[in-house]
């Protein structure tokens, strides 16, 4: 008789939990192996998957393509996102590339879009200037967003009016940086500006702003189909023509001052920056829209130079160090950061759960600290796989998560730790951060994208995990991931510092599948 030893045993069970119930049916199965931490790619599709995750490798920027085995149809669609950052080099071809490959495999036709936040590098592909004429051909199901969009809603519109304002008056700060030619200023402020868009960034035109940038493509959607407007913490979600996944709305946060925190505090991430007060950010604010009373400090301390005597002490060389006639504009810079912050913690937060497995499909856009913390806040009555109802927590949804959209493209305050990271305890956990290294660093300056602890805590932490612009990380003792890249290549181009000309840096694959 031949002994059964433990590893066999084991084998059998990892095999039969590989073959989830509701599995589409696809061509022959491919292989991967790894070894050492390298695995190599799928040849061909699966011939089984419950769910298939398209990671586009676009750039700096968000685009996803999820697949589910449908009820009355082969596969249900759900896009999330479509964009890459601003300063990115021939941004229209590549955007374009990507439309007409998620046109190729929905047959036109996308069940559910979500939007996460109007950023740049989440809504640029919905732009006339980059694959907008593709996606007129493509057919929006539902349009998803987060209450911060619905137009009916009291705080949702003074949020819209309070970015408006700092809009405003980051550009004002922005001409007058301009103005006294203090352009590495003016390069930082175009660059948080660039978040909208180029018209948030090079025009003052309300009307610009609603026909270009990050609004225009928003505007476009919405009067391509009436928006969806998902309340956090409200009833889970079905997915139109699936019955095996619920979608959980975890953020954003119902409070502004939740909304307001974007930094984790002490312990909650990784290499904390500290914040600080805003309340002279406000102050400026107000006064580059034209507000008098907001002025940082009382008329009767202000004194124009041109009407001071050529002696005057103020104009004396050996007094220059007292004059603050400019220092006023470094405030801009931090009204820009605020406006930024204050985006990225209105990101809409979807936590897929199969409802078979219970296993969980975390995105979080760029959703920062105040977002993450309020999820603790949350909890969900549902019926489970046997019919019984229960209780859900964010705490259980993270602790069952076996994929996860790393926020902000791996930013220091977009992962907490203790309150996120360290949640996910699933040794099939397999995470992706959406980011170019070479163009958050050489052209935006961000050099700290993905942030290193972070990048060194998801390697520990998961058994797989992608970067857009790399091969994968495959952990040494886990299970065999399944992933395909594209036959499909494009060229990555970027600016030569010395030469200023656009050079190919190099060849990359249009997408990563990942299939569970």
């Amino acid at each position: 008789m031949k002994k059964v030893t433990k590893k066999a045993v084991a084998k059998k069970v990892v095999k039969k939990l590989a073959k989830p119930k509701n599995a589409a049916k696809k061509s022959a199965a491919g292989s991967v192996s790894a070894v050492g931490g390298a695995a190599k790619p799928l040849t061909v599709e699966p011939k089984e998957f419950r769910a298939r995750i398209r990671m586009y490798r676009h750039g700096l920027g968000d685009c996803f393509l999820l697949s589910f085995p449908g009820r009355n149809k082969d596969m249900v669609h759900v896009m999330i996102d479509c964009g890459v950052v601003l300063g990115t080099a021939n941004p229209g071809p590549v955007m374009t590339k990507v439309a007409e490959d998620i046109e190729k495999t929905t047959g036109g036709e996308l069940d559910v879009l979500a939007i996460t936040h109007e950023h740049w590098d989440h809504v640029s592909g919905f732009d006339a200037a980059q694959a907008r004429a593709v996606f007129e051909n493509i057919k929006f199901g539902t349009l998803w967003l987060a209450w911060t969009e619905d137009e009916t809603n009291d705080l949702a519109n003074s949020l819209r009016e309070e970015r408006e304002r700092k809009k405003a008056a980051a550009r004002a700060v922005k001409e007058k940086a301009a103005k006294l030619k203090q352009t590495d200023r003016v390069a930082r402020l175009n660059g948080l500006l660039g978040f909208f868009g180029a018209a948030a960034g090079d025009s003052g035109d309300e009307e610009d702003d609603a026909n270009g940038g990050t609004a225009g493509a928003l505007n476009y959607l919405k009067g391509r189909r009436k928006p969806t407007i998902l309340p956090t913490g409200g009833k889970p979600v079905a997915i139109p023509g699936t019955d095996n996944v619920r979608v959980y709305v975890l953020g954003p946060p119902a409070k502004k001052s939740d909304l307001n925190k974007a930094n984790p505090g002490k312990g909650e991430g990784y290499e904390l920056m500290s914040g600080g007060s805003l309340g002279l950010s406000d102050a400026i604010m107000d006064a580059c829209n034209g507000n008098e009373k907001s002025q940082p400090f009382d008329q009767r301390f202000r004194s124009k130079l041109s009407g001071m005597p050529p002696k005057h002490p103020y104009r004396l060389p050996e007094n220059k160090w007292r004059n603050i006639d400019h220092d006023w504009l470094a405030v801009g810079e931090r009204l820009a950061l605020q406006l930024d912050s204050a985006t990225n913690n209105t990101s809409l937060v979807l936590a897929f759960e199969f409802i078979d497995s219970g296993d969980v499909l975390l995105f979080v856009g760029d959703a920062q600290a105040g977002n993450w913390r309020s999820w603790d806040a949350l909890s969900f009555k549902v019926k489970d796989a046997n019919g019984d109802m229960h209780e859900v927590t964010a705490a259980d949804l993270l602790a069952r998560t076996i994929f996860y959209k790393v926020g902000h493209h791996g930013s220091h305050n977009a992962t907490l730790k203790e309150r996120g990271l360290e949640r996910m305890k699933s040794d099939r956990l397999a995470a992706v951060i959406p980011v170019d290294v070479n163009v958050a660093h050489n052209v935006k300056g961000w050099k700290r994208m993905p942030l290193p602890s972070i990048s060194a805590a998801l390697k520990k932490k998961c058994f797989v995990l992608f970067q857009s612009d790399d091969t994968p990380k495959i952990g040494k003792n886990a299970p065999r991931p399944k992933f395909r890249n594209s036959i499909e290549n494009f060229q990555v181009h970027m600016k030569d510092k010395a030469s200023k000309k656009i050079k190919v840096v190099r060849t990359e694959h249009l997408y990563c599948d990942y299939y569970l």
